[in-house]
This record gives structure tokens, sequence and C-alpha cells, in this order.
């Protein structure tokens, strides 16, 4: 004849039961976990690989030169870098301190301040609206890559159904290194060979012309 002994510890906010069968000759130990184990990663190199893709996307690569010119050339790096130093890294940090420490979604961690909990929906709604511009662009990209799988490039001349009269051909850059002006079927004219009026509307016609490029990204 054997006794068992049983032990039970639980607690009122535990999410785990611990029981402990003890015999003369054995202990054994039988855990029961209320809550399902969550995915971690699995080195760091994984979680560095991870958060490079969160931080470098499309925009380093077209928005921020973009930016860069608009705002000034080099001299806009002077407050972009003080702006990532002050504001962009620390929040980054924190982002992932809270996100490592609570393992919960953009939502669901601001229970660890409720007035906050707005935060959490604005985060969300902010990633989800980028998400919709950002996978057009993408479908945009993808698109002009196949299109451009041709032997002869669809944006190359004015012969396709797209092009309206104020397609501008290739050939008319030699038409203005000698002064003149194409007009929209493609013939050359000179000043000293139509009059005023008809000079004013050529000129009215180039500047209204677009390369096939434009119009066909557009």
């Amino acid at each position: 004849m054997c006794t068992v002994l049983i032990d039970v510890s639980l607690e009122s906010n535990a999410t785990e039961i611990r029981i402990t069968v003890n015999r003369a000759d054995d202990e054994k130990s039988i855990s029961i976990t209320g809550a399902e184990e969550r995915g971690v990663w699995g080195n760091k190199i994984e979680f560095v690989l991870s958060c490079l893709s969160f931080a470098v996307g499309l925009g380093n690569i077209w928005r921020f030169p973009y930016l860069c010119y608009r705002n000034g050339g080099g001299a806009f790096l002077i407050p972009y870098a003080i702006m990532l130093l002050v504001t962009g890294l620390p929040l980054f940090f924190f982002e992932l301190s809270l996100g490592q420490f609570g393992r919960e979604g953009p939502i669901t961690i601001w229970k660890v301040v409720p007035l906050f909990q707005g935060v959490g929906v604005g985060m969300f709604m902010i990633a989800f609206f980028i998400a919709l511009y950002y996978n057009v662009i993408i479908a945009w990209a993808f698109f002009y890559l196949f299109s451009s799988f041709t032997a002869e490039l669809p944006w190359q001349s004015c012969d396709h159904w797209w092009n309206t009269d104020a397609c501008k051909r290739f050939d008319t850059k030699n038409c203005t290194t000698h002064k003149g002006i194409m007009s929209s079927n493609g013939t050359c004219f000179f000043r000293d060979e139509v009059n005023q009026t008809e000079w004013d509307r050529l000129n009215q016609t180039a500047q209204e012309m677009k390369l096939p490029a434009d119009e066909f990204f557009q």
C-alpha cells in the first residue's frame, strides 16, 4: 500500500495550475497552463532582420530622395538627422520595448495605460491606410516592370491607342535645336516660314505637348 499526497497550488489570478504528486519513491510535477504559448524569436539575427524589414521600405528609396530635393538638398539632412535622434529612434525603441514586454498588439498593449488606448487605435488606422496606397504603388511597379518585357517599349513612341494629339515625338529635339517648332502632325516650322499668328499658335501647341512616357504613365 502506498500513500499519495496531492498538493494543488492555485491563486485567484493565476493562469497556471501546478499539481504535485508525492509518493514514497517518486515525485512528479504536472503543469496545466490555461494560456497558449506564444512564439518567440529564434535568434538575434532573426530579430534584427525583422526590425530592418519594419524600418526600411519603399519610402527610403522613393520618398526620401524626393523630400531631400524639394527641401533644399543636402541642407535637409541636418533637421532630418536632428529629428531622427530626438524623436524617431526613441519612439522606435519605445515601440519595440513595449511590444516585446507586453507581447500584445498595438490596440491591446495599451491596457497598461487605459488613458492611451486611443493611441493604439490610431496606430492601427495609420497602418491600414498606409497599406492601401503602398500596395497600389507596388502594383504599379510590377505593372511597369512587366510592361517593359517587350521588343519596343510602350512609352517609346506616339503610335499607341492611348496617345493623344499632344504627344511629342522624340525627333522634336532636332527641330527645337535649330530654333524651330514642331506641330502636332510632326512637321517642323521655322520663324520665317509662318506669320506671327501661326507662330503664336505653334508656341501654344508646343507648350501643351507631352512626351510619350508622360502619356503612358498618366
